[in-house]
Order: C-alpha cells, then sequence, then structure tokens
C-alpha cells in the first residue's frame, strides 16, 4: 500500500513554532524602552541624594519594611 501526500507539508517535518502576536512584541518592547530610560534618569540624578538613602535602601529586607510607619 502507498501513501501519498497532497500539498507542501511532510507528515515528518517538524512544527513552526508560532510567533508571538505583534501587538504584544510592540508592547513589551515599549515596556522596555520605558524602563531603559527611568533608569538613565534615576542614574542621571543620583547624585544629588544623600547618601543615607543608599545605606537606607540596602538594609531594607522583607521583615523590615513592616516596621515603616506608612506601611499598615
Amino acid at each position: 500500500m502507498a501513501v501519498i501526500t497532497y500539498g507542501a507539508a511532510a507528515p515528518d517535518a517538524p512544527a513552526q513554532p508560532r510567533r508571538r502576536n505583534a501587538f504584544l512584541r510592540f508592547f513589551t518592547a515599549l515596556q522596555a524602552s520605558r524602563m531603559r530610560a527611568a533608569e538613565r534618569e534615576i542614574a542621571r540624578y543620583r547624585h544629588l541624594l544623600p547618601q543615607e538613602f543608599e545605606r537606607a535602601a540596602e538594609e531594607l529586607g522583607p521583615r523590615t519594611e513592616k516596621g515603616l510607619p506608612f506601611i499598615r
């Protein structure tokens, strides 16, 4: 018995991976771009912040955040 395949797809050809939606790719690229812009702005004005902010941020952890006065 013979098997005949009509069309371009062979039965043993691997399936093509689906591409992501164009809107989703655009939105992801936009989000990454805005994140890089925000990081550039923070780096641009970091020298104006006092060093106490850096030390306080390094000391914060999941347990110490509950002790902050504005988190209830």
